[in-house]
């Protein structure tokens, strides 16, 4: 739905039963603001409060009568996969040992936001949230290891994100497998994320294993742990980890380096440093020239290397 007047018309449609399962449901937004009486017989702003406070985002908003009442944790016991080609379709992964009567709780903060400090993780998840969470729950040196530690998984998590930008995988590689080390120490509280952060690795491990040929970067290993960790999840992820494999597979590889070079800043800035190289100043042209002129007799592969121009004219400029 894209709108209140869809939400409602939607509604209407359904069912008795069903429109009661839909009421029953609880809002975040404003819920001890009174409805007035007009909105109370179309039930308009209710029903707008309820879709927009248990919608979940699967090829669009959609409202699930038992998934939307499933509750956030920091440390969640389940994983809500979806699959881009199934149309609305949610799928329910046990991430972690679940007892009987324990209750389901999925994780909702986008990104790397579950790292982030208890204020500013209520603070994404809405207005005047309150997350009962095992992990929200700790006190004194616990609670400060913990959030010590998510802190750490951010801050190797941006930096791993820096130095891909800047095309250093090894550095890069570095940085995530320290983040990987941190969500080995909060174990199943972050297991879901350990996925995307293990399949990293793995692919980083590549790319710097062309970089450096002669380093034993472990790519074996974590192209292991990824596929485990997608096994964990269902056939779903399991996908995600064999297009992995058939995309490495895949690229064509030239002088150590993969021929389809990740688009980093350096790699954008390289096009304007070689056009600021290629315009000559006149003091430039008349080096060139000259060099030229003295290379006339000389075989054409050295003609080339002679006719580029030097940095000396620069050098005189700047004294």
């Amino acid at each position: 739905a894209k709108s209140v007047d869809e939400v409602v018309e939607n509604f209407e449609k359904l069912s008795v039963k069903d429109k009661e399962k839909v009421l029953e449901m609880t809002s975040k937004i404003n819920p001890d603001q009174p409805v007035e009486e007009g909105e109370k017989e179309d039930n308009k702003s209710k029903l707008t409060k309820l879709f927009y406070s248990n919608t979940m985002n699967a090829a669009g908003q959609a409202l699930y009568y038992v998934l939307s009442r499933v509750k956030h944790s920091c440390g969640p016991n389940i994983a809500l996969v979806t699959k881009p080609d199934t149309y609305g379709h949610i799928e329910v992964r046990a991430c972690r040992a679940i007892k009987k009567g324990d209750e389901l709780r999925a994780d909702y903060l986008p990104g790397i936001y579950l790292f982030e400090t208890k204020e500013m993780r209520m603070k994404v998840l809405g207005v005047n949230y309150s997350c009962d969470c095992g992990v929200c729950k700790l006190e004194g040196n616990d609670a400060q290891e913990n959030e010590t530690t998510r802190f750490r998984i951010k801050e190797n998590y941006r930096n791993t994100t820096i130095y891909v930008t800047f095309g250093d995988f090894l550095q890069a590689l570095e940085h995530c497998k320290t983040m990987l080390g941190f969500m080995d120490y909060l174990d199943e509280e972050v297991v879901v994320k350990k996925v995307s952060v293990t399949l990293e690795c793995w692919q980083l491990a590549v790319l710097a294993q062309l970089q450096r040929p002669e380093a034993d970067l472990e790519v074996e290993k974590y192209k292991e742990k990824a596929r485990v960790l997608c096994k964990l999840l269902g056939p779903i992820e399991e996908e995600k980890w064999s297009k992995t494999v058939v995309e490495e597979a895949a690229k064509p590889v030239e002088d150590g380096k993969p021929a389809t070079e990740p688009k980093t800043e350096e790699t954008r800035e390289r096009k304007p440093r070689k056009k600021e190289s290629e315009e000559k100043t006149d003091s430039d042209k008349a080096t060139s020239s000259v060099s030229e002129s003295n290379s006339a007799t000389k075989t054409p592969s050295k003609t080339t290397k002679s006719s580029k121009p030097t940095s000396k004219p620069k050098k005189t400029e700047k004294k």
